[in-house]
């Protein structure tokens, strides 16, 4: 089955913008600013590297070659949301997570653990989550509206944008903030930040399972207009994982931006391609 755009709702405005060239000025100094702040940050991460296993990597891998095949049979057919669908793929969500913990369970090893999820660490990491999501979101914003000047696409958002604006009961709408808010932010956490990011920082580096990771995460949503946005998006994830060494930090992260997105739709639909 395949993985629709799932959650992270980037829209597109209609207001005037400003030139191609000075939003990409722009966008370079916003990168730069928050490159900065990034190797501060990163100076004082508080992520250990975990005790992954090879078990772990042989998993990780699966993962990922699983998660190409989805991006590379989704780039010939079209994609289709309803409500099966989005229950479908919360299943899929919840098997993917049972299955992680599953396997660091055989290994003797505590995913709670791991990851950071002990209820006493996220009353700080959820806080920490929603400052870092107001502080950066100048940049996603701005990644955003580069992208959409450059594509000149009058039609540029992602389907589970379509299928809210276009289902306005109350049925189909809360199944929608369901998969974004709870099921896609803890799914996607556990799965690209806590366990294929974790596997591979252990086994190599830091930077390649940044750039790995991210590039993974903003592919699965198949949706070319919001690359560089969700790709911006899923390094930020990663720093703060590291900043805080708490998964509960980037699951509050992205369930807010997520929610943020939807209260962006209820309020101002008209904003929507």
């Amino acid at each position: 089955m395949h993985s629709f755009p799932i959650a992270e709702a980037v829209f597109s405005s209609h207001a005037p913008s400003a030139t191609p060239w000075l939003e990409g000025v722009t966008l370079v100094v916003l990168l730069a600013f928050y490159g900065w702040l990034a190797v501060r940050s990163t100076a004082h991460a508080k992520l250990k590297t975990q005790s992954f296993g090879i078990p772990d990597a042989i998993c990780g891998g699966i993962l990922a070659l699983w998660m190409i095949s989805v991006i590379w049979q989704s780039l010939d057919t079209p994609q289709v949301i309803s409500l099966p669908v989005i229950m479908a793929n919360s299943i899929v969500y919840g098997a993917v997570v049972l299955g992680i913990f599953g396997v660091i369970g055989f290994r003797g090893q505590s995913a709670v653990e791991i990851f950071q999820l002990q209820p006493s660490r996220f009353p700080r990491a959820a806080a920490t989550g929603i400052l870092w999501l107001a502080i950066t979101y100048p940049l996603i914003l701005a990644a955003q509206a580069f992208v959409q000047k450059v594509f000149g696409s009058s039609d540029d958002s992602q389907l589970i944008v379509k299928y809210f604006l276009e289902h306005p009961d109350l049925k189909h709408r809360a199944a929608v903030i369901f998969m974004a808010v709870i099921v896609a932010p803890v799914a996607e956490e556990v799965l690209f930040r806590g366990y294929f990011y974790g596997v591979m920082r252990r086994y190599g580096g830091r930077l390649p399972a940044l750039l790995t990771s991210s590039l993974l995460f903003a592919a699965i949503h198949v949706h070319l207009p919001s690359l560089l946005g969700l790709g911006i998006l899923a390094v930020i994830l990663c720093l703060l994982y590291e900043r805080t060494g708490s998964l509960w930090a980037p699951i509050t992260m992205h369930a807010a931006f997520n929610a943020s997105t939807i209260v962006l739709l209820i309020l101002f639909p008209e904003a929507i391609s």
